[in-house]
């Protein structure tokens, strides 16, 4: 089970937004899912520090922490209680420079607001449809927060 703290970026370039559907990975619990670039905080890192690192690592955007413009209330995957998860607001010129990571399948670039309500396939939560791409659990979960709807 996962425990420690983790940090993902919510990058905005006005009302454009990145999102990365996750490389599918036996025993990865979030393995195929849509997020938002980030992941563990390593020993000795601060969370910027991790949070930059992260998504350099899965969209390969060299990003400073004079880019970050907030943070968001912390959350915990239901799937790893143990974990705290920092979302983060950031802002970027573009993302012509973006590319997926070695744990990255594709990336996207959505409007948040650009969403139909639906249910997920085979679980049945709540979610989002960017076009096909099902964002649902602890990623649904921060938008929720930050955009202020849900199911």
């Amino acid at each position: 089970m996962a425990s420690g703290k983790a940090a993902v970026g919510i990058l905005q370039n006005g009302n454009q937004t990145l999102l990365i559907r996750r490389m599918e990975f036996p025993g990865d619990p979030w393995s195929g899912n849509i997020a938002f670039p980030g992941g563990h905080i390593k020993d000795g890192e601060t969370i910027h520090q991790g949070l930059l690192r992260e998504i350099n690592e899965e969209v390969s955007m060299e990003l400073k922490e004079t880019q970050i413009v907030r943070g968001l209330e912390s959350v915990t995957p239901f799937r790893a209680p143990n974990l705290l998860v920092y979302p983060f607001i950031l802002t970027v010129e573009g993302f012509s420079e973006a590319k997926p990571g070695p744990e990255v399948a594709e990336i996207r670039v959505v409007n948040l607001q650009d969403y139909k309500q639906t249910r997920h396939p085979t679980n049945g939560f709540p979610a989002l449809d960017y076009g096909g791409w099902i964002v649902w659990g602890l990623t649904y979960r921060i938008i929720y927060g930050l955009m202020g709807f849900g199911p």
